[in-house]
């Protein structure tokens, strides 16, 4: 199968939300083992994100579909983190605008909510430009919300990429497998210094680089800038695991 992949957002006219964690950030996490573990399983995958930053919202989410209707993908994925009022809500939902498009949603949110996140259900969306112009069965997936404590506790980029696979594909594949994208398909985001305001950001001296503290998740994150940083997590819920997320190679777990 043909799939387009979309990281939603990452533009400067079309910013992720932020809450106890970055939504850009997050989706860049677990969407890069999404995308290889698809590869892994035989499927032919695009990177559809700009990798231009001075884009606009409307230049940014026409490049997205022009590149899915171009590559004549069978699937169109757009990754996301939801939002809405601090801890006010919480849980999975996956969006669609047709009916195959829905047996997809369908699946993705019972996998995704199997993993401890409130199944909140497919949602028609007739009104979201990448749903609506895209040529091919297209779904945007909010699996959980950024501003709630609960669901960023639950967050796991493995779990959570081992999810999506099997909604998508039927297939389980290995937790403990490494993996590591280096795909000529997958956009490159610019180098992006700028460093994020958040009450657990912590500047390093020297003017490079920040530190981000994940309390809830035992893990701290180290950053040379937005898109390359270690890092380093030892929890009893999450268990013990090193990984590194590079801005051109993408993500490789240690261990």
């Amino acid at each position: 199968m043909r799939i387009s992949v979309d990281f939603g957002h990452g533009t400067t006219g079309d910013r992720g939300a932020q809450g106890y964690l970055n939504e850009e950030k997050i989706i860049r996490e677990y969407g890069t083992l999404v995308i290889d573990k698809l590869k892994i399983l035989g499927h032919t995958v695009i990177n559809v994100t700009p990798s231009k930053q001075n884009l606009t919202l409307a230049q940014s989410l026409a490049y997205r579909v022009n590149m899915a209707n171009n590559f004549k993908a069978d699937l169109f994925v757009s990754l996301h983190v939801n939002s809405f009022k601090w801890d006010k809500a919480r849980g999975c939902e996956v969006e669609y605008i047709s009916l195959k498009g829905k047996n997809y949603a369908d699946k993705i949110c019972n996998e995704i909510s199997s993993l401890g996140f409130i199944n909140r259900g497919s949602i028609k969306r007739e009104n979201l430009y990448i749903l609506k112009y895209t040529t091919m069965p297209a779904i945007l997936i909010e699996p959980f919300f950024c501003d709630n404590k609960s669901d960023c506790e639950l967050y796991n980029s493995i779990k959570l990429s081992n999810a999506i696979i099997k909604g998508i594909t039927g297939k389980q594949i290995s937790e403990d497998t490494m993996y590591i994208n280096n795909s000529i398909n997958s956009n490159i985001p610019n180098i992006d210094y700028s460093i994020p305001t958040k009450r657990n950001i912590y500047d390093i001296p020297g003017g490079l680089g920040y530190i981000e503290v994940i309390k809830e998740s035992g893990r701290i994150d180290i950053h040379l800038d937005r898109y390359n940083y270690l890092s380093i997590q030892d929890s009893e819920k999450y268990g013990n695991r090193i990984f590194v997320n590079t801005r051109t190679k993408g993500t490789k777990i240690i261990l």
